[in-house]
C-alpha cells in the first residue's frame, strides 16, 4: 500500500494509549474515542452509518483499544463491511492465553483473534498482535514491561516485511513467582 490513510481507536492525547505512540509514527492519522465525539459501544444505526463512512475513507485500521466487551471485534466486522481493501492491525493481549485475567476481557481478546485470523484475504489483511504488560505508568513493577512506542513500532515492521504477517506476539520479560 503506497500512501496509507490511518484510522485509529484511541486518544492520543494521553501518552498511556497506544493512540499516542500511533501518532507519532503517522502524525496525519485520524483518531476515534470518546473525547472527540465517537461512542464505539452505540450501536444505533446512525452510529453505525457514521463509522462506515469514516472506515471507507482510511486503508488501514488500527484496532488499539480495548473499550468494552467485544467492541474491538464489532469494529473489526464493521471495518469489513464497509471497505473493500484495507490492512488491520488489531491489539490482543496474553491473556488469550496466560490465562490470568479469565472473563470477558479475555474472552473478548480470543474473539477478535479468532475474527482477524477468519477475515485475513488478499484484500482484507488482518494482523493481529498479541502484547504483553505494557509500561503505561512507569512504576517499578512495569518499568521492564513493554513501552508504548516498542509495541507501536510493531505495526510498520509488520508493514515492512516480505511475508504475510496474520499473527505475533511480543511480550514483556517475565520472572518466576
Amino acid at each position: 500500500m503506497s500512501t496509507r490513510t490511518v484510522l485509529c481507536t484511541g486518544n492520543p492525547a494521553n501518552s498511556a494509549n497506544l493512540a499516542h505512540g500511533i501518532q507519532k509514527l503517522f502524525p496525519e492519522a485520524t483518531f476515534i474515542h470518546r473525547s472527540a465525539g465517537w461512542d464505539l459501544t452505540d450501536s444505533s444505526d446512525d452510529a453505525v452509518q457514521r463509522l462506515r463512512d469514516i472506515f471507507k475513507k482510511h486503508n488501514t485500521f488500527i484496532n488499539a483499544s480495548y473499550i468494552g466487551p467485544y467492541v474491538q471485534s464489532q469494529l473489526l466486522e464493521l471495518c469489513n463491511q464497509s471497505v473493500k481493501y484495507c490492512d488491520v492491525f488489531n491489539i490482543g493481549s496474553t491473556n488469550e492465553y496466560d490465562g490470568i485475567n479469565s472473563g470477558l476481557y479475555q474472552d473478548s481478546k480470543l474473539h477478535l483473534r479468532n475474527n482477524s485470523l477468519r477475515l485475513n484475504t488478499y484484500r482484507f489483511k488482518t494482523h493481529h498482535i498479541i502484547v504483553g504488560g505494557i509500561n503505561k505508568h512507569d512504576t517499578e513493577e512495569t518499568k521492564s514491561w513493554l513501552s508504548v512506542d516498542t509495541v507501536c513500532k510493531i505495526i510498520p515492521w509488520i508493514m515492512q516485511q516480505e511475508f504475510e504477517v496474520p499473527i505475533i506476539c511480543v511480550d514483556q520479560p517475565k520472572q518466576a513467582w
